[in-house]
Parts: structure tokens; sequence; C-alpha cells
């Protein structure tokens, strides 16, 4: 089969189509054929030599809807023949793994594209809201970084949970931020919102890239709130608040943060801009990949 990676870090043209071996499932996994997969800003960062040493050739790739064409001995909610989406590895191929608890089926009326673009955004922006944030209803969320896929599908979860949520992005994204529930609005470039916003939020949720500016966030949250942020660094502050750094967790698994935003896309309450579709090859690849080194609207999604 083909697969689609590199024996070397670098820029996107050390992208090589090679041919491997197809996977064998183990009982708990199955095996799916992709139709669909979603780049992201970690990927990127592989590529450059930002998590060290690999194997070679290394086949990145985590965001994968397909078919499946075979199951495990151990699996018994799902079949062939099902659209499902997966959170997996080496998910730049023909075929790739699954396993079952990070695999879900597609509802029917959902493109392979839209929930390709959902996964890892999904998957964080859940977690986010619902487990290191833990909104409740009518509290007041600021999410930075409002119009970015994770930060998007924040504003959308919080929504619905019966937050009142305040966006923060760039001025040319006000109209994309309400639309997806945002009952306020702060452009970053056009006043500082540390100032505007002080002492406002029950919760910031920091969704930019890299979780830039945690000292704002102190400044935004309200006493004893929570803020929840990318971040690796926890802020040096005397306010008194929960710093939650959001990261990969089991303590909710990625089968059920799947569902619940597959589920809310289902019936309507949440959607995901899709700004690219790029062919399943190795310029494919190499174009999405440039797509995710400069500034770019929407999510990256490659289609067979």
């Amino acid at each position: 089969m083909k697969a689609y990676g590199y024996e070397k870090h670098g820029d996107p043209e050390v992208f090589q189509e090679y041919e491997v071996p197809e996977p064998t499932p183990a009982p708990n996994q199955v095996l799916i054929r992709t139709i669909a997969v979603g780049l992201n800003n970690r990927e990127r960062a592989e590529r450059t030599g930002g998590f060290g040493s690999m194997p070679s050739p290394y086949i990145p790739g985590r965001d994968v809807v397909g078919e499946i064409v075979k199951v495990g001995e151990r699996v018994s909610d799902l079949s062939e023949g099902e659209l499902v989406m997966t959170h997996t590895e080496r998910g730049y191929a023909e075929l790739v793994l699954g396993d079952l608890d990070a695999t879900v089926v597609v509802p029917d009326g959902i493109t392979p594209t839209r929930a390709a673009g959902l996964i890892t955004p999904g998957l964080t922006a859940y977690k986010a809201v619902k487990y290191f944030a833990n909104v409740q209803p009518d509290q007041t969320v600021i999410v930075k970084g409002a119009s970015g896929g994770v930060g998007s599908l924040a504003v959308q979860i919080a929504t619905d949970l019966g937050a009142n949520v305040i966006g923060i992005a760039s001025s040319h994204n006000q109209e994309y931020v309400e639309s997806i529930g945002a009952t306020r609005f702060v452009a970053y470039d056009q006043t500082d919102p540390a100032v505007e916003l002080a002492d406002t939020g029950d919760v910031v949720l920091n969704t930019a890239m890299n979780g830039a500016g945690t000292d704002d966030d102190v400044k935004m949250v309200k006493p004893d709130g929570v803020v929840a942020s990318v971040t690796h660094n926890s802020p040096m502050t005397d306010k008194p608040l929960t710093f939650a750094h959001i990261h990969p967790t089991d303590a909710m698994s990625d089968r059920e943060a799947m569902q619940a935003v597959i589920d809310l896309m289902r019936e309507g309450k949440l959607d995901i801009n899709i700004g690219y579709k790029l062919p399943f090859n190795r310029d494919g690849f190499v174009k999405g990949h440039q797509l995710l080194e400069e500034k770019h609207d929407g999510r990256v999604i490659i289609v067979k």
C-alpha cells in the first residue's frame, strides 16, 4: 500500500511516497481504508524536528476517516463497510489501524471531509471545555483563538452547555465567531483584550497558537476562576485561580470525546471550517504542509 512520510526532518519537500506492508489489526482494532486525512500543526512540528528522533521512514498522521475493511476478533460493535473516524498513528497511508477506544461511526449526512477536520481539534476542544475547564451553564467563558480549529469548536461546545461565550480573534473574523455562538466579540488587533475584559471570565480558554499571552489570561479571569490553556508554562501570580494545562489525557477517552462532538455535528450544533481539500498523493501532502507553515483559514484535508 502507499504511504507518505520522510526519512529526515526539514521543509515540506522532504515528503516521499513509500510502498509499505498492509497493517494487520490486533484483536481490539479495525483496519480502515482511508478516504480523508486531517492535517495538524503537531505534524508540522514533527516534520521540522520538534519532537526529536524518529523511525525511518516516518509516516505521520493522526486524523483519518475511512471504511472498515477488516475487524479484529474482539470487535463486536463495529462492522466491515462502516464509515468511521479514528484518532490513530501512521495516518498518511492508504490503510490504517483504528483502536476501539479511539474509533467511532460517522453518522449519515456528515461527509468524510468534515469528519476528518473534526478529530484532533474536536478532541482538544471537548476535553478542554468539559474536563479541564469543567464549564457550567451561565458561566462567562472567554475563548482566545476563537476563530481557529480548536477555539471555534470550544465556542460552540461551551455555548451548547449554556455558557455565555466571549470570543477573541482578529477583527476580520468577527462575523464568523459571532455566527457560531459568541455573545460578545473582542478584536485583539483593535483593542487590548486584557484591559477590556479584566476580571470578566469565570473561565478563560486559551487555544491560541502555543498558548501565547498567559499573563493576559490571568488578568481576564475572575478571582477564583479557571484558566485552561494549551501553554506548557503555569502563570506566576498572586491572584487566586485554578490553572489547567490542556494536554492529551486518558481521564476522558478519545472515543467518548469523539462521539460527543460527532453527535453535536449530527444535531446541527457544531461545525468546522474546512479551508482546503487536497489530493491524496505526494503533491497533496507537500502542499498541505506548506499551508500549515503559513497563516491559513480553515482545516487542511487530504481527500482520496
